[in-house]
């Protein structure tokens, strides 16, 4: 872009992955970048970093989730937006441990965050972590099953709606996907587009996509005169959501069943230039 220096188009970073699972945290990161963000980092264990690191050169990888390492994550923290956190962490107990301390510091400072898969079920554990999260706020992304698990934790019905007080925004992923913050200020369900194939990591793509967002909305006209940025995480969860969506279908379209997420990644910018470039929209 024009008149842009590197890093004003967003700094994105992603806390996750794990030697298990390691395409998670990647789904995410290179989605964050693919739909704009300037510079994406990965934080992730030791065994996983190598592994991530031949997925993409373009990411920024650092193998500092671990007790050794764990020092240097504060200042890491301080580059970054808006911080992914979730994607293919495990439950190992040392890593909920650093997990939860990182959470503590993003409170701290005020950091806007997205939570996802293992992330949830950490904070499911300890509610506090999150609970009336300062401004500008965390977007958790559950699917059925995590929505279960905060549900139970909160000891209500599965059908209600989370509470978890102020700058806490919730985008429950589904055949429908549905969105709501704290007093129901704001709500909306979307079921247009998507396929009848899901695939692994599609949610991993939607909080990247989200993350990119995220940190635009925050800082445009929706956020400008910082009176509610519950309007840019509305905004940005839509965006994401339908942007996803349309990833989905429109790699159904060309493959089929055989879609995979690395499919979706590659409609990014047909998505992207469809919903959100064509005048017509």
């Amino acid at each position: 872009m024009k008149g842009k220096s590197k890093g004003e188009a967003g700094k994105i970073g992603v806390i996750g992955g794990s030697v298990e699972y390691t395409g998670a945290p990647y789904f995410s990161a290179i989605s964050a970048l693919k739909v704009g963000a300037d510079l994406v980092y990965i934080i992730t264990t030791t065994d996983a970093a190598p592994i991530i690191k031949t997925y993409s050169p373009e990411l920024i990888v650092y193998p500092f989730l671990n007790e050794v390492s764990a020092h240097k994550i504060p200042n890491l923290l301080n580059k970054m937006d808006v911080l992914v956190i979730g994607p293919g962490l495990g439950r190992e107990d040392s890593t909920k441990k650093m997990i939860t301390d990182i959470l503590n510091m993003c409170r701290t400072i005020a950091k806007p965050i997205i939570i996802d898969a293992d992330g949830l079920y950490i904070v499911s554990k300890n509610l506090s972590l999150i609970r009336n999260y300062p401004s500008p706020g965390v977007v958790l992304t559950p699917n059925i099953k995590e929505k279960h698990h905060l549900n139970k934790a909160l000891v209500k019905d599965d059908n209600e709606d989370l509470d978890l007080g102020s700058h806490v925004y919730v985008l429950n992923k589904g055949e429908k996907d549905e969105y709501h913050t704290e007093l129901s200020k704001f709500r909306w369900i979307l079921n247009e587009g998507g396929s009848s194939r899901r695939a692994g990591g599609q949610g991993d793509i939607l909080s990247g996509a989200l993350g990119t967002f995220f940190n635009w909305a925050l800082k445009s006209k929706f956020c400008g005169n910082e009176t509610d940025p519950a309007v840019a995480a509305s905004v940005a969860s839509f965006a994401a959501a339908k942007f996803t969506r349309m990833c989905n279908e429109k790699a159904f379209q060309v493959l089929g069943r055989s879609m995979t997420a690395s499919d979706m990644l590659n409609q990014i910018h047909f998505a992207f230039e469809e919903l959100f470039e064509n005048a017509n929209n």
